[in-house]
């Protein structure tokens, strides 16, 4: 079971994860035990095992009972792309696969949530709007932040004020990219998202691309 992680847990969570996706923890290392990394953070035991078990969820550690956590080989990280068009998913799909990371597609908007609902590894959400229409998008947006807040999600449109509702919610997507989509930008948005960056970087401060619209 995945548990919502608090403002704590998701601080604790962002630099196990930064430290295992850049080799500091190398596979098969043991992580100190969960007293240890509670006094480490300041937070409670429970909050730990919270963490860990959203660890295991992507694959990133293995708990084995009466010996401790592990970390696991590092796979690369997968990228959901929602789209409903064939020719454009299959571009994307193109774009991924070439910058190094295995994407998994999807043509509409309920396709897209049971991808996520069954893999615990996508750490990237690619999404249209227009699914025939805006409302499938804006919803599939709206369900990814309510369920899977800790994802990160951009939305890739040829009308960009189809987002007008969501601007200034929690919901509005971490990232806009104009259709039609190059090679550059998809590159640039999973350098800015997917590789492995040190704890006390936060989306603010990450670098402005001119390719990119931010939302």
């Amino acid at each position: 079971m995945i548990y919502t992680l608090g403002p704590r847990a998701r601080r604790v969570y962002t630099i196990l994860r930064d430290g295992l996706l850049s080799g500091e923890f190398a596979p098969g290392t043991q992580l100190p035990s969960h007293t240890q990394l509670a006094v480490q953070f300041g937070v409670a035991t429970l909050t730990v095992r919270h963490v860990l078990a959203h660890l295991e969820e992507e694959g990133l550690v293995s708990r084995e009972h009466g010996r401790g956590t592990f970390a696991r080989a590092r796979t690369a990280p997968a990228v959901l792309i929602v789209e409903d068009d064939a020719l454009a998913r299959t571009l994307l799909q193109t774009y991924v696969t070439r910058a190094g990371y295995r994407s998994i597609e999807a043509s509409c908007a309920l396709e897209g949530l049971a991808v996520l609902e069954q893999d615990r590894t996508i750490a990237l959400v690619l999404s249209d709007i227009q699914m025939p229409g805006k409302q499938e998008g804006i919803g599939f947006m709206r369900a990814v932040a309510r369920r899977w807040p800790e994802i990160p999600l951009a939305a890739v449109t040829g009308y960009p004020d189809d987002l007008a509702e969501l601007h200034g919610r929690p919901e509005c997507p971490f990232l806009v990219l104009a259709k039609p989509v190059r090679a550059q930008q998809i590159e640039t948005v999973l350098r800015l998202v997917l590789q492995p960056r040190p704890a006390y970087r936060t989306a603010e401060t990450l670098p402005t691309e001119a390719a990119l619209v931010r939302s």
